[in-house]
């Protein structure tokens, strides 16, 4: 039989040999055709800029907010795969939004900055602000919205 240390200690080294990759940040990169790709590591024999804004993971953050856009407006960048998934679920659900790139378009990163962005998605709808997406959540703050019209 083992021992239950050295057990504890294996689980222990993989768990953080697995936790790793999830830490990885996204890099852009061009290559030498002029394309632009995001990867979660850099490519070799290229240059590439980390990006600084991360896909929130984890559960949604909900909190009021103020000077946010009426309607729905979500924040996203083009490589935030929760993004995607958030605005595939606004047109099945026939949700009227706004999207705003905040690495391709001035005013999408300034208003990211003051909603205190730190990642993408940053979604809004009216004074309720969503940090990451949790499609039950927001149904519940759009559903409140329509109520109030």
């Amino acid at each position: 039989m083992e021992n239950p240390a050295t057990m504890k200690t294996c689980l222990i080294l993989l768990a953080t040999l697995f936790a790793v990759p999830a830490t990885a940040g996204v890099y852009k990169w061009t290559d030498a055709q002029g394309r632009i790709h995001y990867t979660d590591s850099p490519p070799p024999a290229a240059r590439a800029t980390q990006l600084k804004l991360q896909t929130h993971t984890g559960p949604a953050e909900v909190s009021r907010t103020t000077g946010a856009d009426s309607g729905v407006t979500i924040y996203t960048t083009e490589w935030c795969g929760v993004c995607k998934r958030a605005k595939a679920f606004f047109r099945q659900n026939g949700v009227p939004f706004t999207e705003w790139d905040v690495e391709k378009t001035e005013y999408g990163a300034i208003k990211h900055r003051q909603l205190g962005g730190r990642g993408v998605p940053v979604i809004t709808v009216g004074a309720e602000k969503m940090m990451g997406f949790e499609s039950g959540r927001f149904m519940d703050m759009w559903k409140a919205t329509q109520r109030t019209k």
